[in-house]
């Protein structure tokens, strides 16, 4: 059990069974309490109202003697007389004013604290998302838009590989996740949201058929941070006989800003993997081609959040911007 210390300027006084500090000089002071029984500073609170002990005693269903006592074991336990007698008349000392001054901040944070909770507006407070740089490229436009009109909003966007993404959802660090790889976890609950195409996305100067592997990876993969997986998805279903992983190619290059995969594609020094919408995207489309593919690959969008932890409403129509731009 932690020990309890009241420090003044001159003098420390331990208390049994909790941690409470106060720091005063003039009427400057800081106060953290733990376990202060509730009973008791109720009575008090009650009493420094009413400064009447027969008014606090029939408001509270007490006995007087039941409130001196409450009076006196909450002075006890604070080391500090709360109030001075003189007849049948008393006032608070300067401690007790102090507590009676505590106990009504706390109270007031207390009522904030419940406005707050119950408070849920669909325009206002902070939207926390992660999603793949491709889906960040065609989401963050909607989501400025929509913050536009609800300025109150707070727009969080991470652009993330999908393992980062179930970090960030596991620790709560985000609200809702949007990758094409299933999380596929207990607490976690996935939907579908639609399909994402992918290519193969070469040179414009490139003169490669369809069914030309190893002309193809003669160019040099241009590898990022989803490059691996792309490239499983696409090689195994229209390359499986000659496809033995990314480590069996050529890499050219690397690059981890999605902006920037498609430049050296464009300057002709190597070939990549990205979901097809990227290319409208990028700066100089007419540099690029897409590889024809036998077996066209496509792959489906989840929105990820946690089970059992409600949204605020706020996110519903955010939601609903998300899934009609991937549909």
């Amino acid at each position: 059990m932690s020990s309890l210390l009241i420090e003044y300027t001159q003098s420390t006084y331990p208390i049994h069974g909790f941690k409470i500090m106060v720091y005063s000089y003039i009427d400057n002071f800081n106060l953290w309490w733990n376990m202060l029984n509730p009973k008791w500073l109720n009575t008090f609170e009650t009493l420094a109202e009413t400064s009447s002990f027969t008014q606090t005693a029939e408001r509270l269903f007490m006995t007087q003697p039941g409130v001196s006592q409450h009076i006196k074991k909450l002075e006890a336990e604070l080391g500090e007389v709360l109030i001075y007698r003189e007849g049948k008349q008393f006032e608070l000392t300067q401690a007790g004013m102090m507590l009676m001054a505590f106990v009504a901040e706390q109270k007031q944070q207390q009522n904030d604290f419940l406005v707050r909770l119950k408070a849920d507006s669909p325009h206002q407070g902070s939207i926390r998302i992660a999603c793949s740089g491709t889906m960040a490229m065609t989401l963050y436009p909607l989501l400025l838009a929509h913050q536009k009109q609800h300025p109150d909003l707070s727009i969080h966007l991470e652009a993330a590989p999908a393992e980062r993404i179930r970090h960030y959802l596991m620790e709560n660090l985000i609200d809702i996740g949007i990758s094409t790889q299933r999380i596929d976890h207990p607490s976690i609950m996935e939907k579908p949201l639609g399909e994402e195409d992918l290519s193969i996305v070469v040179p414009v100067t490139a003169n490669i058929e369809s069914n030309d592997y190893a002309g193809l990876i003669a160019l040099g993969y241009i590898n990022h941070p989803d490059g691996q997986h792309y490239a499983d998805l696409v090689f195994t279903a229209n390359f499986a006989a000659q496809y033995r992983g990314l480590e069996s190619m050529k890499i050219s290059g690397y690059v981890n800003q999605l902006a920037q995969i498609l430049l050296p594609v464009s300057k002709g020094l190597g070939f990549t993997v990205l979901p097809t919408g990227v290319i409208d995207g990028f700066s100089a489309p007419k540099a690029l081609a897409c590889f024809a593919l036998e077996k066209p690959i496509s792959q489906t969008v989840y929105l990820a959040q946690k089970r059992h932890r409600a949204l605020p409403q706020r996110y519903e129509p955010v939601i609903a911007l998300i899934e009609q731009a991937i549909q």
